[in-house]
């Protein structure tokens, strides 16, 4: 084919024979080249060329094809690698594959926070496992009903009101409820009335009824000879009553107010006047108007043991015996005095533990001291002076201030916490602030006016004792403390009074109990009226 083949003839008869047959090393012709089918279904090509009477390896194989015609391969797929699919071989292709059978549903390790609750707003979590959704968690739902949702509830202190309510955002909004019911059935309700009595009130179908008898009287009147002060003492339920006799025969009472009869009396043979009670409700002083030519005193008792002891001062200039003793604390006590004539005395500051006193200042006779319910100041009015002197004493700073009405005084009132004082006069009652600055006058000269003024230790309120000329007017009524103003009667019979020729612990001295419930006044020589306040 290339001239690289051999072949032989012989010569006969001087003539070549025919040629034998060629021995011809090579298959093609150097340089030529052809085309062969190859590929997956023979549809691809590839070219080979004859070099040296020989074929080169063929070219690689351009198959158009991917596949074998009519083949078919199932495919892994889905959320996580489980699900199956097939596909077949198609003119060399891969058909599409089939819709993936996949068992899972979500991919393993996936959270997801799902709504929920009633109206979508809460959350919850889940994981997925094995390619499901695990339990979810608790629902945080916020909401507590269905948005739009109403209902009617019952209500009221027996169940027997109505009210509605409406779901918005989630939360329940309630109508008021409409009860008609003031009180809850079989409820018992009881108050206090009359002088330490109670009275009570049942609860039927929602409504109160009426309040049974009070077991106590609406007041009482004692009479008790030579009376000149009184104090309440609320834990045993006793009034303490101080009297003076000329002859030096007076006592100390006990009026028990639940027997409602005298007990023993505490102190005997002495001329008692001012008595006050101890801030721990334990202790009495007893201001006693005896003396002797150097010394005048006061009685301390134990109300604990019924013990009492006389705590004695050296006598000033002219004075006379003890007229009022205050507490300032458990252990100290202001003590004025009286005088043999007319004049000044020494106002005793005394250590009661150890019986020693110094004057801190000096004041006119029978200057009357009042403590305020708090304890922290001491007001006193100067009596037989013209001036009016009055003022206070801070307990704490140890300081006075002073005042003056320009009228004799012999009384003086201070509110619970110092913030008001009341000096009745024969001009009438004035009234001063915290600063002693005057805020107003009630009453009438000479003819319409409170003789006497007490403050309650619970209350903005005061009791004034009238004295009213021609008896015009309640003997004993209310007075707001912030308005001034009259608010109720506690006595308003009249005539219970007389004028006092400005002279303390004759009548219309008034005190009340520490639990501000009940009143105490002194009327004409010997009586003492007693009161509920109302409170």
């Amino acid at each position: 084919m290339n001239g690289r083949g051999t072949q032989s003839r012989t010569c006969e008869a001087g003539k070549w024979s025919a040629p034998g047959a060629c021995a011809d090393p090579d298959v093609c012709v150097d340089g030529a080249s052809e085309s062969l089918a190859c590929g997956l279904n023979a549809r691809g090509t590839q070219v080979r060329t004859c070099e040296a009477g020989k074929w080169s390896a063929p070219g690689a194989c351009a198959d158009p094809d991917v596949c074998v015609d009519s083949a078919t391969e199932a495919l892994t797929c889905g959320l996580n690698g489980r699900g199956a699919q097939s596909r077949t071989c198609t003119q060399g292709a891969w058909s599409t594959p089939t819709t993936c059978a996949d068992p899972d549903v979500c991919v393993d390790g996936a959270s997801d926070s799902p709504s929920c609750g009633l109206n979508g707003r809460g959350t919850q979590s889940r994981t997925c496992a094995q390619g499901a959704w695990g339990t979810p968690t608790a629902c945080a739902d916020p909401d507590v009903c269905v948005d739009g949702a109403s209902d009617s509830l019952v209500c009221g202190l027996n169940g027997r009101g109505t009210q509605s309510r409406t779901c918005d955002s989630g939360a329940w909004t309630s109508s008021a409820c409409v009860d008609a019911d003031v009180c809850t059935d079989e409820a018992v309700e009881t108050r206090h009335c009359g002088v330490l009595g109670r009275q009570s009130r049942e609860c039927k179908t929602g409504q109160w009824g009426d309040y049974d008898v009070c077991d106590a009287p609406a007041s009482l009147s004692l009479q008790v000879t030579g009376r000149r002060d009184m104090v309440h003492d609320a834990r045993r339920n006793l009034l303490y009553i101080t009297t003076s006799e000329t002859n030096g025969s007076g006592l100390v009472h006990v009026y028990n107010l639940v027997t409602r009869q005298f007990d023993s009396p505490l102190l005997t043979g002495g001329s008692f006047v001012g008595i006050d009670l101890s801030p721990d409700g334990n202790g009495l002083l007893v201001a006693d108007a005896g003396y002797t030519e150097t010394k005048n005193w006061i009685h301390q008792i134990d109300l604990t043991t019924g013990e009492s002891k006389k705590i004695e001062f050296s006598l000033d200039f002219y004075e006379g015996g003890t007229f009022t003793a205050v507490y300032t604390s458990a252990t100290e006590a202001l003590v004025s005095s009286t005088f043999r004539g007319s004049g000044s005395v020494p106002l005793r500051k005394v250590n009661l533990t150890d019986g020693t006193a110094r004057s801190i200042r000096n004041v006119r006779q029978d200057t009357m001291l009042t403590p305020s319910a708090d304890g922290s100041t001491v007001a006193y009015a100067e009596s037989n002076t013209s001036s009016g002197a009055w003022g206070r004493f801070k307990v704490d700073a140890q300081t006075f201030a002073g005042s003056g009405t320009n009228w004799f005084v012999y009384e003086i009132a201070v509110s619970r916490q110092a913030s008001q004082y009341a000096v009745p006069t024969y001009e009438g009652l004035f009234i001063y602030d915290s600063a002693l600055k005057l805020q107003t006058t009630l009453g009438q000269y000479a003819d319409t006016l409170p003789i006497g003024a007490v403050y309650s230790p619970i209350a903005d309120e005061f009791y004034l004792a009238w004295y009213s000329y021609n008896d015009r007017a309640p003997s004993i009524d209310v007075y707001s403390a912030t308005t001034l103003t009259k608010q109720r009667d506690i006595e308003p019979g009249t005539g219970l009074f007389d004028w006092t020729g400005n002279h303390a612990f004759g009548n219309g001295r008034m005190r009340v109990s520490r639990d501000g419930r009940l009143l105490f006044a002194t009327s004409g020589s010997d009586r003492i009226v007693i009161y509920p306040t109302g409170l």
